[in-house]
């Protein structure tokens, strides 16, 4: 089987993989089935996480709602309350944003998710480790990703809801040292943004799982594809870990429970992640860094080999790119200091194509594009084994 072969399975069979649902696990039964056929043996490893990548976001516009309220009441204890919420929230937010522990995530509730991965034997001395990675699961279509004009809507929205967040979080405190009635009057205003906010996060959880065919099946269906190459023809010198994650939508829970479990093993691994490689019309990317709060750069020896190669195959069209506004598994390797790089794909206006929406079909990603994304991270696999040939390891 090719990649696009994984990817209309997983489609067409399988159909959408929300984070933590039964759909989602049994992608992660086809992909260790697949990779127990190319004689590896895969292991599956389950995980507790989060069920939605929203409803923290909801809880932390309803706790801003909750503190303005609050300090509607009037009085110094109402606007030391709203002040410890408001600080609570906006704290556990930004910690969330940056994939760490936070008040939301402990009280929120959880599921079982599941990540499956094989490791691959150099012929030779193991120096090199590379990751391959991709994730299983799919996005809900919520409509701030139903049209370019809704994203682009979304993406101011965002920061004027934090600013907002800050704002009252000022007039809260001014509140406890000076209290003015005039200060509620001003707190109706980003109360309301709170509350368009917080119905926009409520909607989201209420839409259907996208199919998934580009985000990230298409990914996948790659790494599949490079996984019975490389089982069958091993590199030299350099061992290669596949990796399907549980849990990237939510949260990329299932890459940091996975580099957690076996991070010394791991070492110094290349972190490959290999996500929405499968956009109609659209050439491959890859990525010199990611920002979604925080900014994660990509390792310079990995950059440097991808644009020697890019160099050679000018017919492609693939390019590099600094990324906003998104993550993906490579923001997890980068929090735990592996070395990393992420491919995509992005149509001519620099966006990736049906991105978190019903239309995400087997009929709207292209196949010439996951194909040409396959051969460029082949090419970079003998690119990074032939560099070590004359290196021991450490």
């Amino acid at each position: 089987m090719n990649a696009i072969d994984h990817v209309r399975y997983l489609v067409e069979t399988i159909g959408p993989r929300g984070s933590t649902t039964e759909s989602e696990k049994e992608a992660a039964a086809y992909v260790h089935k697949r990779l127990k056929g190319f004689d590896l043996q895969p292991t599956m490893e389950s995980f507790s996480s989060a069920r939605s990548a929203w409803l923290p976001a909801a809880l932390f516009w309803s706790l801003v709602l909750a503190s303005g309220f609050l300090f509607l009441g009037g009085g110094r204890l109402r606007a030391i309350l709203a002040l410890a919420l408001a600080a609570t929230g906006l704290a556990s937010i930004l910690l969330e944003l940056s994939f760490r522990p936070n008040f939301l995530r402990w009280i929120l509730p959880k599921g079982e998710s599941q990540n499956v991965s094989a490791q691959i034997d150099a012929k030779s001395e193991v120096r090199e480790q590379v990751a391959l990675v991709a994730h299983l699961d799919s996005h809900r279509t919520p409509l701030v990703f139903s049209s370019r004009i809704w994203v682009r809507w979304f993406e101011r929205l965002v920061p004027i809801g934090m600013a907002c967040t800050v704002l009252l979080i000022l007039i809260f405190a001014l509140g406890v040292v000076i209290p003015l009635p005039w200060l509620q009057i001003l707190a109706i205003g980003p109360m309301a943004v709170a509350l368009i906010m917080l119905v926009l996060m409520l909607q989201a959880d209420f839409t259907a799982y996208s199919p998934g065919a580009n985000d990230n099946a298409s990914g996948i269906g790659v790494v599949l594809s490079l996984a019975e190459q490389l089982a069958k023809t091993p590199l030299e010198h350099t061992k290669v870990w596949i990796v399907l994650t549980g849990c990237e939508e939510v949260g990329c829970y299932g890459s940091d429970e996975f580099i957690r479990k076996h991070k010394n093993a791991l070492g110094n691994a290349a972190w490959i992640t290999i996500d929405t490689v499968g956009s109609y019309r659209g050439v491959p990317v890859f990525l010199s860094e990611e920002t979604f709060l925080t900014t994660g750069k990509s390792d310079e020896r990995l950059l440097r080999t991808m644009r020697e190669i890019n160099l050679r195959h000018p017919e492609v069209g693939a390019h590099e790119i600094s990324m906003k506004g998104a993550y993906t598994d490579g923001a997890i390797g980068s929090k735990h200091g592996l070395r990393v790089l992420t491919l995509e794909s992005h149509q001519e206006d620099g966006t990736l194509s049906n991105w978190h929406r019903p239309t995400d079909t087997i009929d709207a990603v292209s196949p010439e594009c996951i194909q040409a994304t396959e051969s460029l991270v082949y090419e970079l696999l003998q690119e990074l084994d032939a560099n070590v040939a004359s290196i021991p390891m450490g």
